[in-house]
């Protein structure tokens, strides 16, 4: 079974907003969160990484998913399924 963990999470979703040309500044102003909070959860600072809810992961997704890497939006997807067993 393949395991996928909050910080396999935090990888994909750093990819993504890579991939999508966004700094982390300009991805913290649109789903509401600070510049210093998406670095804290890219550098998997425990504590950032233990608060991250579902609601920040879907804005997330959703803020990067038009010019993501498909094959990182599936893994991403697929993970989430693994992660939450459904």
């Amino acid at each position: 079974m393949y395991k996928y963990d909050k910080a396999k999470m935090v990888d994909d979703l750093k990819r993504m907003r890579l991939d999508s040309g966004m700094s982390q500044k300009a991805l913290g102003q649109r789903i509401g969160l600070s510049r210093e909070t998406i670095v804290a959860i890219e550098n998997k600072y425990p504590g950032a990484i233990a608060t991250l809810e579902m609601d920040t992961v879907k804005l997330w997704f959703r803020a990067c998913k038009g010019k993501a890497d498909p094959s990182i939006l599936l893994r991403f997807k697929n993970g989430l399924i693994a992660f939450f067993g459904v």
